[in-house]
C-alpha cells in the first residue's frame, strides 16, 4: 500500500478532486478490508464518475452559449444611414445591441452608391433610420425593394422639428434671411435637411428613436428609455458648452464650402456670408464664383472652410490671392470613428474649427 498511496493522491488531484475526497479515498484504501484490487476497482469507478461530470459540464456550457446566441438574435436588426444618426441610435441601444451603419468612412450621402454588402444589410433589417430622401436620395428605391418588411423611420419627420428653407443664393444677406424664415414651416419640400447639426433637433430625434425601438423590442423598453433620457441630458450639456464657446463669434464673417450648417449657425448666432456651392452635387458657374470672390473681398471675411469629403478646387478659385485663413468643417463626421460618442465629437469639432480660424 505504501507505493499505491502517492499514486492515488496524484491520480485524484489530476482529476480535480478536492482534498477532502482524496483523504476519504486514502482512508478507505488503507482499511484492512480493502486490498489493491479493490482500490483499482474504486479508481475505475471514479474515472466513470468524472466522465459523467465532464459530460454534464459540457452540456451546461453548450446550453449557456446557445441561450446567449438566442438572446443576441432576439435583439432587432437595426440599420442607420449616416454616422451622426448612427451615433444617436447607438446611444439609445447601448447595452442591448449594435446598430449597423450603411455609409462608412469618408463617403458623403450626397454622392453615395449602395454596395452589395449594404443591400444585404437592408434585406436583413427590421428597423431602418434615415433623415429622408432629401439627404440620402440613393436609399429611396432600395428601401422600397430591399427593406419592404422593415420599419422605416425618416427622422426628418420627427414631430416638433423646425425645418428651415434652403438658401437659394450663394451670398447671403438680410433678404435671404427673411426668405428662409418665411419658408420654414411649409413642410419638407425645399427644406434644408441638415437637421442633426442642432442639438435640440437631435433631442427630438432621440425621442423618436426610443419610441420606435420600444415598439419593436418591448422586452428592452426600459433600457431604451433610460438610455434615451441620459442621452438627452448629455445633449443639453453639449448645447450649453457650444453656446458658451461660440458666443464671441457672432460678428465674424466667414465662407463655407457648401450650405450644410444653417441649423448650427442659427442655433449659435453665427455670421457666414455665403457658400461656394449650395449642394456638392451641383457646381456653380464661373460668373457666380466671381460674384462670391468680390463679396469675400468686400465683406472682411476672415476664414474660408473646406470639407474633407470634397476637393477644394472651387474654394481655390474664390480665394486665390486673397489674405484669408483656411479651416475645415465636417458636417457628417467623415474622419471620425462611428459610435455613440461621434455626434458629440462632431459638434465639438465644428466649434473648435470655427474658434481657431476666426479668433
Amino acid at each position: 500500500m505504501g507505493v499505491v498511496m502517492p499514486a492515488l493522491r496524484k491520480t485524484l488531484l489530476c482529476c480535480d478532486h478536492t482534498e477532502s475526497s482524496i483523504h476519504w479515498m486514502i482512508d478507505v484504501a488503507s482499511s484492512e478490508s480493502y486490498n489493491e484490487c479493490n482500490l483499482i476497482t474504486c479508481l475505475e469507478g471514479k474515472r466513470q464518475e468524472i466522465r459523467m461530470h465532464l459530460k454534464t459540464a459540457l452540456i451546461a456550457t453548450l446550453l449557456t452559449i446557445g441561450l446567449g446566441a438566442s438572446t443576441a438574435q432576439a435583439s432587432p436588426q437595426v440599420v442607420v444611414s449616416t454616422k451622426p444618426l448612427h451615433s444617436l441610435v447607438s446611444g439609445v441601444m447601448a447595452g442591448v445591441a449594435q446598430p449597423k451603419l450603411l455609409i462608412r468612412g469618408h463617403a458623403s450621402p450626397h454622392a453615395y452608391a449602395l454596395r452589395p454588402s449594404g443591400a444585404r444589410v437592408l434585406q436583413a433589417a427590421e428597423v431602418v433610420f434615415w433623415i429622408g430622401e432629401e439627404v440620402e436620395s440613393f436609399l429611396s428605391k432600395p428601401l422600397r425593394s430591399l427593406a419592404r418588411k422593415a420599419t422605416v423611420v425618416a427622422l426628418g419627420d420627427t414631430e416638433g422639428i423646425h425645418w428651415l428653407g434652403l438658401r437659394k443664393a450663394l451670398v447671403w444677406g438680410s433678404h435671404e434671411h427673411e426668405e428662409e424664415e418665411a419658408h420654414s414651416g411649409h413642410g419638407h419640400e425645399g427644406g434644408d435637411p441638415h437637421l442633426w447639426l442642432d442639438p435640440q433637433n437631435a433631442k427630438l430625434m432621440v425621442q423618436t428613436i426610443v419610441a420606435t425601438l420600444q415598439a419593436v423590442d418591448p422586452e428592452q423598453a426600459q433600457a431604451y428609455q433610460d438610455n434615451g433620457q441620459g442621452l438627452r441630458k448629455r445633449l443639453d450639456v453639449l448645447d450649453a458648452k457650444l453656446r458658451e464657446g461660440l458666443s464671441s463669434l457672432s460678428q465674424e464673417s466667414y465662407l463655407v464650402f457648401h450650405d450644410a450648417y444653417q441649423y448650427f449657425e442659427k442655433r449659435y448666432n453665427l455670421h457666414p456670408i455665403g457658400a461656394v456651392t449650395l449642394s456638392p452635387e451641383h457646381s456653380p458657374g464661373m460668373k457666380r464664383l466671381q460674384t462670391l470672390r468680390e463679396q469675400v473681398q468686400g465683406s472682411g471675411v476672415r476664414c474660408v472652410f473646406t470639407e474633407p469629403q470634397f476637393p477644394p478646387k472651387l474654394l481655390w478659385v474664390v480665394t486665390n490671392g486673397l489674405e484669408v485663413k483656411h479651416g475645415v468643417l465636417d458636417p457628417v463626421g467623415a474622419e471620425l470613428s462611428a459610435g455613440p460618442d461621434l455626434y458629440f465629437t462632431l459638434l465639438n469639432n465644428l466649434s473648435k474649427s470655427l474658434q481657431e480660424c476666426l479668433h
